[in-house]
C-alpha cells in the first residue's frame, strides 16, 4: 500500500489496512514508528461504559471533546509547560 501522509484519503486508507490486516497493537505500533504519540488513546468504549448511546453518538462525545478549543488550549499548554522543564530551546520562526 502506497502510504502518503499529506492525501486526503491518507487515514482512510491507513484505516482500510488497519481493518483487514493489523492487531490493534500493530496499528500503535505502526503510528508509533511514524512519530505518533499512541500511549494515550481514547476508544469508543470509554464514553458507552458511561453513558446510554449509540456508537456513532460516543464517537462524536470523543471527537468533540478532544478537538474542541479549550482542550487544544490546555495540550498547547502542557506542551510549553513540560519543554520549559526540560530546557528545550524553542526553535526560531
Amino acid at each position: 500500500m502506497k502510504f502518503n501522509p499529506t492525501s486526503e484519503t491518507a487515514r482512510q486508507e491507513v484505516l482500510e489496512y488497519a481493518k483487514t490486516q493489523m492487531t490493534s497493537d500493530d496499528a500503535r505500533k505502526f503510528l508509533a514508528e511514524q512519530g505518533f504519540f499512541t500511549g494515550n488513546l481514547w476508544h469508543i468504549e470509554d464514553v458507552t461504559s458511561l453513558y446510554n448511546c449509540s456508537n456513532d453518538d460516543a464517537y462524536k462525545v470523543l471527537e468533540m471533546a478532544l478537538t474542541n478549543e479549550y482542550t487544544m488550549s490546555q495540550i498547547w499548554d502542557a506542551i510549553e509547560l513540560i519543554a520549559n522543564d526540560l530546557d528545550l530551546e524553542e526553535n526560531e520562526l
